[in-house]
């Protein structure tokens, strides 16, 4: 019986040591995960400036040269301000 209860024992070690290798692998997991995340927010939030930075330029081109294309035509500056 004796041997048959260190078996068990070794058995319940084994387990107990995969286990916390176990919870330590998925909690490596969960972190790499949130990194991962953390990332693809900051790339995304890079691309956005980049696109409201465009828009911004866009604006101001189209604003310049609504203005450079009403004088050269003598149009009022009042028409197309809304368009």
């Amino acid at each position: 019986m004796d041997e048959v209860k260190n078996r068990r024992e070794a058995l319940e070690e084994k387990i107990e040591d995969l286990e916390q290798t176990l919870a330590g692998l998925k909690a490596q997991l969960r972190a790499e995960s949130e990194r991962e995340q953390h990332e693809a927010i900051d790339r995304l939030e890079m691309y956005l400036g980049d696109l409201d930075k465009k828009n911004s330029n866009l604006q101001d081109f189209w604003k310049m040269l609504r203005s450079d294309i009403g004088e050269l035509f003598g149009l009022s500056g009042d028409r197309g301000k809304n368009q």
